[in-house]
């Protein structure tokens, strides 16, 4: 009579275990499933932006060109006119000395 006593206690402790278990496991797969939409959701919230992006880098880019572009011409204008200023002060020089 006690092994029964016994028995039925251990099944019972046994049922107990597997049904937390499987309230565990549910746990996770709901978790997982909530998290998988949450991840679809922010790369598509990403790709919006990746389009953005490549845009902006391109006007950036561009950007960076044109300013290339005007510092070599500055550059040589100014060199231009450093060469035109000597040419003057030099005739000024020659008709003052």
């Amino acid at each position: 009579m006690a092994d029964q006593q016994l028995l039925t206690i251990f099944i019972a402790v046994t049922a107990v275990a597997v049904l937390i278990q499987t309230g565990i496991a549910v746990g996770l797969c709901l978790a997982s499933v909530k998290m998988n939409r949450q991840a679809d959701r922010a790369a598509a919230e990403a790709s919006k932006y990746k389009s953005r992006v490549h845009e902006l880098m391109d006007k950036v880019e561009a950007a960076a060109n044109r300013l290339t572009e005007l510092s070599a011409s500055s550059r040589t204008q100014l060199h231009q006119m450093e060469f035109q200023l000597d040419r003057s002060l030099q005739r000024v020089k020659r008709k003052v000395g």
